[in-house]
This record gives C-alpha cells, structure tokens and sequence, in this order.
C-alpha cells in the first residue's frame, strides 16, 4: 500500500506543477482543476489507510519539550496533511476569489508546489524512518 501513496503523491505533485505551468501559460481549465482535486482526495484516502495500518514507534527517552510536541507522528500527519491534501485544494477551489493579480496568483501556486513538496518529503523521508 506504501507504494501507491507514494505513487499517487508524486502523481499529484507532477500535476500541482504542470498546473503552475498552464497558469503561467494561460492553458488553464476547470475540468484539471477539479481532476487535480479529485487526485488528491483519492491521495488523503491512501494516506489515511497507510497511516492506520502503520504500528506506532516507541518512545524510548524524553530528550525534551520541543522533541515530544514537533517531532511526534500526530503533528507530522497533521503537518502532512495541511501541506499535501488542504492547502492544494483550498487553492484549486477558491482561486479565483483569492487572487486579484494574475502574477500573485502564479506566485500563489509555486508556493502550494514548493509545500506541497515540502508535506511529501516530509511523509516520505521524516515519517516513514520515525514509524519503523
């Protein structure tokens, strides 16, 4: 299963990116947007079934505060999710009521690629070595 949300996560952010570039070459069109959103709803049901049949890791010594609050696997997921599955979706749906200039909005949406990448390196790199 771990190698269809990977699958699936690169797929979106292939996607986010080619999004970026149509907006930026004014190709863009509602039927991409809304199979990018469906993409990434099919991704959060992927994450969701991965992360609940993952064992929880132990937790051995309390080195410090900050340890146990940021680096705990609930804040990753909850990181994860906001980066990866929220804020792509947020933007897809309410772009055109966000954004008022057409270079903010290609701004916008190279910052959701850039965090959305951010939310798959996170899940993939950080989350997968903490669980195991």
């Amino acid at each position: 299963m771990e190698k269809y949300n990977i699958i699936i996560n690169l797929l979106n952010l292939f996607l986010i990116l080619l999004y970026f570039i149509f907006i930026n070459i004014n190709l863009i069109n509602k039927e991409f947007g809304l199979l990018l959103i469906c993409l990434i709803i099919i991704n959060l049901v992927f994450k969701l079934f991965d992360w609940s049949n993952t064992s929880q890791f132990k937790i051995g010594k309390i080195n410090n505060l900050i340890d146990n609050i940021f680096f705990n696997n609930k804040f990753l997921k909850i990181i994860i999710f906001i980066l990866s599955i929220l804020l792509p979706i947020y933007m897809i749906v309410q772009k055109d009521s966000l954004v008022i200039d057409i270079f903010i909005e290609k701004i916008s949406f190279f910052l959701v690629f850039l965090l959305s990448l951010v939310g798959f390196c996170l899940e993939f790199f950080i989350l997968k070595k903490r669980i195991r």
